[in-house]
């Protein structure tokens, strides 16, 4: 993949060059398409960071792109970001179950969405950097890109299908080059001996030269027939050589067109397994937590694996227009610190801040407030329509960064934290569909199950 290339598909001029202007201060090389035709065979032969797909365009649908391209274990693990004026609810799910990283809204997009997207892909203002806390940054922000589930496009994955018109085409060219050079060969053997011959004829001349009772016209006649022969041998013999390369490149290319169709076969067959596993629960990964509780166990390190399991039990909720850094995530904090510290456990906590996409109304003083239980969800204001941007530094509170002060594990660096947000991005619990009878009541109960700190393990 190449980190330093991205590609926009989209039928408006108008859009392409917005979109364009806004990346070029990204250090990137910008490539632009048309159509989704044109990006499926860009794609085959090129590997971009990320891809700008639009959603309404002239012939496949960026949609049918979409599946396409998450369909293929060339291009699966590529980025998509769909690029749209389309901000239906039911839209912004399909298109992120089909593998969609995010979606940008045309018209009303602000840079800092740009760039809140392209942060959660790694790619910045500024060049890369060579220093090593550069490398423990991208590590960070890589971290929290690492959230898509390719369980069903490892499963594809792990046969690779080899692209076999590349592989025919090479061998022809091998053969093609071998045939100029036999050709070459036969040509130097026969200036060669053409050559030799003449010069032993022009030594006979000075001498009076009768051979064998022959003339030297009779020589020279014998030689020429010679010289005829051997030319003739020699074009059958390349024909012949010429006539068995071109039935082997037949048979190769016989057995290659078998080769593919049970390529094709197989991949089909890989395929519809990965549908099938979509039903299944998925592998449980090898995240650090698991790795920390397996040697945990190993160890029998009972204060360690006490300290995961508070991790995964305590509660790390906070409610709507709380700071999430409050007293309550303090304490709680300063209480996994310490257990983790009595366990032995040294190495850097990610502390992930999350909110959820809550719905709200105007309240008193014409400022936005949770909205009533009983108002129909289709009348909200979601907190994403109103573009917020989740900065780490806002929530760095004077209480926390005391914490960060007087807690010894993290004053002594046995243990190190690191803030950062995913946002809206990841939410922990799923939300509900809308319909017309989804009440912002039902609705504000998974969202405010999402602003909660999600703590992970590095090492």
């Amino acid at each position: 993949m190449n980190p330093s290339q991205v590609l926009i598909v989209d039928d408006s001029k108008t859009a392409q060059h917005l979109l364009k202007r806004m990346l070029q201060k990204y250090h990137l090389k910008i490539d632009v398409v048309s159509s989704a035709e044109e990006a499926l065979a860009y794609l085959s032969y090129n590997h971009p960071a990320v891809i700008f797909l639009d959603h309404q365009m002239t012939g496949m649908t960026g949609m049918e792109a979409l599946k396409t391209i998450k369909a293929s274990p060339h291009t699966a693990l590529i980025p998509v970001v769909m690029y749209t004026s389309q901000q239906d609810d039911l839209f912004v799910s399909q298109a992120i179950a089909l593998g969609a990283q995010d979606i940008l809204a045309k018209g009303a997009m602000q840079p800092s969405n740009l760039e809140r997207v392209l942060q959660v892909l790694n790619i910045s203002m500024q060049a890369p950097a060579t220093t090593e806390s550069g490398d423990k940054d991208k590590a960070d922000t890589s971290l929290v890109a690492q959230r898509t589930n390719t369980s069903i496009i490892a499963a594809v994955k792990e046969q690779p299908i080899q692209d076999v018109d590349k592989v025919r085409l090479q061998i022809g060219r091998l053969f093609e080059i071998h045939i100029a050079d036999v050709r070459s060969q036969i040509n130097n053997s026969t200036q060669f001996i053409i050559k030799r011959l003449s010069t032993n004829i022009e030594k006979s001349a000075n001498k009076e030269a009768v051979i064998g009772g022959a003339s030297l016209s009779a020589v020279k006649s014998v030689v020429k027939n010679i010289i005829s022969a051997e030319r003739k041998r020699i074009a059958i013999s390349s024909n012949l050589l010429l006539a068995a390369i071109t039935l082997g490149i037949g048979f190769l290319g016989y057995a290659l067109w078998q080769v593919q169709a049970e390529l094709k076969e197989a991949s089909k067959n890989l395929l519809a397994a990965a549908e099938i596993r979509k039903t299944e629960t998925p592998p449980v990964p090898a995240s650090p937590l698991n790795r920390l509780m397996a040697d945990a166990n190993s160890a029998d390190n009972a204060s360690l694996l006490r300290a995961i399991g508070w991790v995964q039990n305590a509660d790390f909720q906070f409610n709507y227009g709380e700071p999430p850094l409050n007293d309550l995530q303090l304490a709680n904090l300063n209480r996994l610190v310490n257990i983790l510290d009595d366990a032995g456990y040294k190495g850097p906590l990610v502390v992930d801040i999350n909110f959820g996409n809550v719905c709200l109304e105007v309240g008193d003083g014409n400022t936005w407030r949770l909205a009533r239980n009983d108002l129909p969800a289709t009348q909200c204001k979601m907190l994403k329509d109103l573009n917020p941007k989740f900065l780490v530094t806002d929530y760095l509170t004077v209480p926390y960064q005391n914490f960060e002060k007087v807690a010894l594990p993290l004053k002594d660096g046995r243990i190190s934290i690191r803030l950062v947000s995913s946002g809206l991005n990841v939410p922990h619990v799923d939300y509900p569909i809308i319909r017309a009878t989804t009440t912002a009541g039902e609705w504000n109960a998974a969202a405010l199950r999402n602003n909660r700190i999600s703590i992970q393990f590095l090492n």
